[in-house]
């Protein structure tokens, strides 16, 4: 890769295997990277391995090797060792999660054949089957010691990733909807990305649909994903088709083929959706904003703006502490205020789609009786899932004539308990 600045790239961090792309400013489309120069081989395990009575590590493809013919221990199953977040016992020595997964990033990123990623890379997306939030800490915190910035290094899931691919690479996707179809050997799953055009913004969406077990007999598995493309798709409007995974082949899918390309449709296979998909999201996030009319709304994605009503600079205004439209693990703020008269702070939550804000009031016990406008407090705003916020306040007292009582509160405001106050 002849980029050394401002790289913009991807990793998708899969269960089994995972892949890492970036994006050529030339070609103006994600490239994925090979194992091997010179080779068509994109995708490596998602493995480490260990040299015994050291701190030597391999991962991916050379993990393999070194297990194998140079006695390392072998450490598979690595992302759901790290969604899960508990210790691993690798060589008789207990490790921290946040050991195998940074071990694995920087693994991940020499690939990019920079010697400084933290300054190099302006933007890095990872994309994973599925989000956890002890899974994002470990990796924000990961990130974090490896000298990344905030908002450096992005993290979504594969639907997300499929909705960025199918918008960047075709432009008639919002009259239509897009279907994908993922292979996992005899299992398929079915995925709808749709758009309201109603809507402004518009709204994007991925539902998930059938899944279905396929014979390993040919004629059979034919006419079993044939049946399952009808029951997906019947004859409503789709502009494209795609199909990913291990486990399709043109050899065994004649009828099913038919059903594919029914109604004009057209049908795409390969194994880099999520990964150039996640790339070109780590595009829009940066610098080409190329989807601005559009909003999608994934699971993780907060569906509420939290004000306050404050007195700034003598004029009664409304303060957003979080802004709604960003995922929950990307919404954070923190912030300073004087209290005038309250004891309590209230926060007013506003869902996104226009129904009647609702109050929340936070108390804070225990506060000392001051002046008016003699305390000071500092608050920060932190999710821990798209419908939980946890609000931190801390007494900072006002100068030394109100010192500090060291006073902390902490609450959540939970968007359904919220509602029925």
């Amino acid at each position: 890769m002849n980029e050394t600045r401002n790289i913009i790239a991807s990793l998708e961090f899969g269960e089994k295997e995972s892949q890492i792309c970036y994006y050529d400013r030339k070609e103006k489309n994600p490239v994925s990277l090979a194992v091997k120069t010179g080779t068509t081989e994109y995708t490596f395990p998602t493995r480490l391995s260990k040299r015994p009575k050291t701190n030597i590590w391999h991962f991916g493809a050379e993990s393999e090797y070194f297990s194998k013919y140079e006695g390392e221990i072998l450490v598979e199953d690595v992302l759901n060792l790290c969604m899960k977040g508990e210790p691993v016992e690798i060589d008789g020595e207990v490790h921290e999660v946040e050991e195998l997964l940074e071990v694995f990033l920087k693994g991940c990123l020499s690939m990019l054949g920079v010697g400084e990623p933290q300054r190099q890379i302006k933007i890095l997306m990872i994309t994973t089957p599925n989000l956890n939030r002890v899974f994002i800490r470990k990796l924000q915190k990961v990130c974090r010691h490896l000298n990344f910035a905030n908002g450096q290094v992005l993290i979504q899931d594969y639907n997300e990733s499929f909705y960025y691919y199918a918008m960047r690479t075709r432009h008639d996707n919002a009259n239509r909807s897009t279907g994908l179809f993922c292979f996992d050997k005899n299992r398929v799953h079915f995925r709808k990305l749709w758009i309201d055009t109603t809507t402004k913004p518009m709204i994007a969406r991925v539902e998930v649909g059938k899944s279905e077990l396929l014979s390993e007999n040919p004629k059979k598995r034919d006419k079993r994903f044939a049946e399952m493309i009808e029951k997906c798709c019947g004859e409503e409007s789709y502009s494209n088709l795609y199909l990913i995974g291990e486990g399709f082949d043109k050899e065994w899918a004649v009828d099913s083929l038919t059903a594919l390309c029914k109604n004009q449709r057209r049908v795409y296979y390969g194994n880099n959706l999520y990964v150039r998909g996640a790339c070109f999201a780590a595009l829009e996030k940066s610098e080409d904003k190329t989807l601005g009319n559009y909003l999608y709304v994934g699971e993780a994605l907060v569906k509420n703006h939290i004000t306050m009503n404050m007195n700034i600079q003598g004029k009664d205004q409304i303060y957003t502490v979080t802004e709604g439209g960003k995922n929950w693990y990307e919404t954070e703020h923190t912030f300073e205020l004087i209290l005038d008269e309250k004891e309590d702070l209230e926060f007013t939550l506003q869902p996104m789609d226009g129904e009647k804000p609702f109050v929340h009031t936070m108390k804070l016990k225990g506060l000392p009786k001051r002046p008016k406008k003699a305390t000071r407090l500092r608050i920060q705003a932190v999710y821990e899932s798209a419908d939980c916020c946890v609000v931190f306040v801390e007494d900072l007292g006002f100068g030394e004539l109100f010192p500090s009582s060291g006073l902390k509160w902490t609450e959540k405001i939970r968007w359904q308990e919220a509602e029925h106050e």
